[in-house]
């Protein structure tokens, strides 16, 4: 909350290994070490985002999370499979909102900035000597950088803890939104001869491939937390998450509109509801030498997807819709069946190692409710997968230990990978591949945690193996139009880096924290890339090449990361914060052929504090981007995305950096 910030990503990209896709709103993509940079649309980031201990499965591979609801933010690094399985490729966020607190209070604040932004937030927390509760509401909306980027939330959450006796009590949490989120500006580099990073930077005229989205989430859980007299706790939780979302998506250059150059307008109508159920629960014991930890999570998720024609249109193949018809039309349900736990033994004064195993059972079933009723419209598979940590710390002396574990994570074909023949349909001709694997990582970690006089710092080296990647034998969102496309095993990696922290004391009058990454992620297999070309003589598209892209760097990584932030307590009611993020360059592109440049961002802020008749009152102010370096957002290119016979930077799509940005506010606690 002392970043005061717009969205999690600005908090997280402050932390070594860690970037976050800055998007207006509340919808971030994450990522950790490197893993899953390539994949920049709605795919999962090999990241488990874990909300009060559930992992979410929130839409299109981005975690939503009210911003004001949080009360800390947890991040582990480097395969995190043995603790949230699926997914959990490269690490995990733990994310814990607000608790009530043992007090009856309350506040306010409102903060208004560029761009018409605009946020309120109320909340009170009470206690009796049985029961505390928290309550807050808020709202912010903007109207956003780029053409059309408004957006909007409500949110109102809340928490209940009754106090059963002094050693055991129950938690009931709840988190309703209702949200709208508008484009994110992408725009092509280059359209007909204008350079659109120069002349249309807010994308007018050009819409992203979704847009429009109405958005409402729920979450509510019921937790059950009983100490023992033996230094042992029993956890136990139920849970419900839903999230019901609409959209347009597949944009498309409408020829009908004279002149047209952009893509401007969206073929669908889309709708997608996830429901998550649960069950998870954990013992845990305390001793002297040994202590243990047992899990169970039990997990029933559902999801019904749909998309319907919302103009009328001719694929050109032979295919003529008519607005109302349906695109696709599927059911999806995830069972999962867990348990896992973590063994920790004390071998001395000096050394602790630790041992964390998980055993998931998934049951995957999937519908097709747009064919033909047969036989052919359903398909199952099951997965049985195991996941491990090991670790070690040793102490070196009373303020600092040296650390070392190796971790695993995975992921599963999803069903429409494993049958894309069959269930997926639109531009490309889809075959099945039923013998995909399933996609691994291992994580080897070794570092120096310590503290020296006024100063704390903490360095690591790893390397993250990412094997059996599950991409296209086109490349990610690329299609062969000379042949079939299929999903499988087609590539692997290798990240390989440090992270460095150094941060002073927090009480002084100046302090500072200085986080630096160093990340050489690189692509150790991945031999059927195929480039796509256009004819403009037969307007179709080509295969110019298959390409093997081993040894390339993994697109949309900076090898070179720094963030360096001073704080000057001007005076004991008064901070001057000023905050230096670079990223050095990199590639758009799996090819390696198209690479923009490194940027550097600085943002200022400052907050004082007062009594004001008796109510404590804060004021606050930022500059985002102080010298407002306008920089590339999420680049990215797989083929000739203009059309005009060449490979080069013009066929790049991007979103430019909104530059600088104002906001202010005030806080009143009462």
């Amino acid at each position: 909350n002392e970043f005061h910030a717009e969205n999690i990503a600005k908090g997280l990209n402050t932390v070594p290994g860690v970037t976050a896709r800055e998007n207006e709103g509340d919808s971030n993509k994450i990522h950790i070490r490197g893993v899953g940079t390539e994949m920049y649309m709605g795919e999962k980031p090999g990241v488990a985002i874990v909300i009060d201990g559930v992992p979410v499965q929130e839409r299109a591979g981005s975690v939503n999370i009210d911003m004001d609801n949080i009360e800390s933010i947890k991040i582990i690094k480097g395969g995190a499979s043995y603790l949230y399985g699926n997914d959990a490729l490269s690490g995990a966020i733990v994310i814990t909102t607000k608790r009530p607190k043992a007090t009856n209070e309350g506040s306010v604040s409102a903060e208004f900035g560029s761009y018409g932004f605009e946020k309120y937030i109320a909340n009170y927390t009470g206690s009796t000597e049985k029961f505390a509760y928290l309550i807050q509401g808020s709202y912010k909306a903007s109207d956003g950088y780029w053409e059309d980027s408004d957006y909007w939330a409500k949110s109102f959450n809340g928490k209940a803890q009754y106090y059963i006796d002094d050693t055991s009590d129950i938690t009931f949490g709840a988190d309703i939104s209702k949200r709208y989120e508008n484009d994110t500006g992408s725009i092509t580099h280059t359209v007909g001869g204008d350079n659109q990073v120069e002349t249309n930077p807010k994308s007018v005229g050009e819409v992203g491939y979704s847009t429009d989205y109405d958005i409402d989430l729920s979450k509510y859980f019921l937790t059950y937390s009983k100490d023992f007299a033996n230094d042992a706790n029993l956890m136990a939780q139920i849970y419900r998450y839903e999230d019901t979302t609409e959209n347009k998506n597949g944009a498309y250059y409408n020829d009908q509109l004279p002149g047209s150059t952009l893509r401007n307008d969206h073929l669908y109508d889309a709708y997608a509801n996830t429901l998550q159920r649960g069950f998870k629960s954990e013992y845990r014991k305390d001793g002297e030498k040994l202590a243990y930890m047992v899990g169970l999570d039990i997990a029933r998720n559902d999801e019904d997807k749909n998309s319907k024609y919302r103009v009328d249109y001719n694929d050109g193949r032979g295919g003529v819709f008519t607005i109302g018809d349906i695109n696709s039309d599927t059911s999806f349900t995830e069972d999962i069946s867990a348990i896992y736990g973590e063994l920790k033994y004390q071998i001395n004064d000096k050394l602790i190692t630790t041992f964390n195993a998980r055993f998931d059972h998934m049951e995957y079933d999937y519908t097709n409710n747009n064919a033909a009723v047969d036989e052919d419209n359903n398909w199952d598979k099951d997965f049985n997968e195991q996941s491990y940590r090991v670790g070690a710390t040793y102490k070196l002396k009373e303020d600092s230990i040296i650390f070392a574990n190796i971790s695993t994570g995975f992921r599963v074909p999803t069903i429409d990978q494993l049958y894309a023949g069959d269930i997926l349909s639109g531009r490309y001709d889809y075959a099945n591949n039923p013998d995909i694997d399933t996609e691994e990582t291992y994580n080897y970690e070794i570092g120096y945690r310590g503290k020296q006089d006024m100063f704390t710092y903490d360095i690591a080296l790893f390397q993250l193996d990412r094997d059996d990647m599950i991409t296209r034998n086109g490349g990610n969102y690329v299609g062969d139009t000379d042949g079939d496309i299929m999903y499988g095993n087609f590539a692997d990696s290798r990240n390989r880096g440090l992270e460095f922290s150094l941060n002073s004391d927090r009480t002084k009058v100046f302090y500072f924290a200085f986080n630096y990454t160093y990340l050489d992620a690189e692509y150790t297999r991945y031999d059927e890339y195929k480039l796509i070309l256009h004819d403009t003589d037969l307007d179709e598209d080509y295969v110019e090449g298959t390409y093997d892209l081993a040894g390339n760097t993994v697109p949309r990584t900076s090898k070179h990361s720094i963030y360096l932030e001073g704080n000057y307590r001007a005076t004991a009611n008064w901070m001057l914060t000023a905050g230096m993020n670079y990223k050095s360059s990199q590639y758009a592109d799996e090819m390696n052929e198209i690479k923009v440049d490194d940027y550097t961002v600085v943002d200022i802020r400052t907050t004082y504090n007062t009594k004001v008749m008796n109510l404590a009152v804060e004021f606050f102010a930022k500059i985002d981007n102080l010298f407002d370096d306008q920089y590339y957002l999420m680049p990215r290119v797989t083929g000739d995305r203009n059309e005009d016979g060449y490979y080069d930077f013009r066929d790049m799509g991007l979103t430019v950096d909104p530059g600088r940005v104002y906001s202010f506010g005030l806080n009143v606690k009462f």
